[in-house]
């Protein structure tokens, strides 16, 4: 079995939206994307075989609104976390989080912060998959 990037694992399940699952076939080394909202035809029962297939955590499992607040918790400037933490309320909160930190120069701030926490989650999910994986 190869060993997995990190880092490329982090970008798959940056992928991973609300309806869609994301499986790790160990025999082939290749990621497979299964998303009810696009009708796949294809049932789940195939990666049910533990032997070949990895199931990656869920949009749920990987909360991307609590690493949005997170972040916002750690800005230094009172205003500006408060700002954020308030767009993070009701609907829209991930286009305002997002509109905020392109106007207040934080895009580069936040997009390492989550890519750190994305690695994170990969990590942790290679660990209890036993899967190996390089830095």
């Amino acid at each position: 079995m190869k060993k997995l990037s990190l880092k490329e694992v982090a970008g798959e399940f940056e992928d991973i939206t609300s309806g869609s699952r994301l499986f790790y076939n160990k025999q082939t080394g290749e990621f497979e994307y299964y998303n009810e909202n696009f009708g796949d035809k294809v049932g789940t029962e195939k990666y049910e075989d533990k032997d070949v297939w990895v199931a990656s955590p869920t949009a749920q499992d990987i909360n991307e609104y609590e690493i949005m607040t997170d972040f916002a918790k750690q800005i230094a400037d009172a205003q500006l976390q408060h700002r954020l933490l308030v767009a993070l309320s009701g609907k829209g909160a991930f286009r305002r989080f997002r509109e905020i930190c392109l106007n207040t120069g934080l895009n580069e701030a936040w997009e390492k912060f989550k890519h750190k926490e994305y690695i994170a989650i990969a990590k942790e999910w290679c660990n209890n998959a036993g899967l190996s994986y390089e830095v």
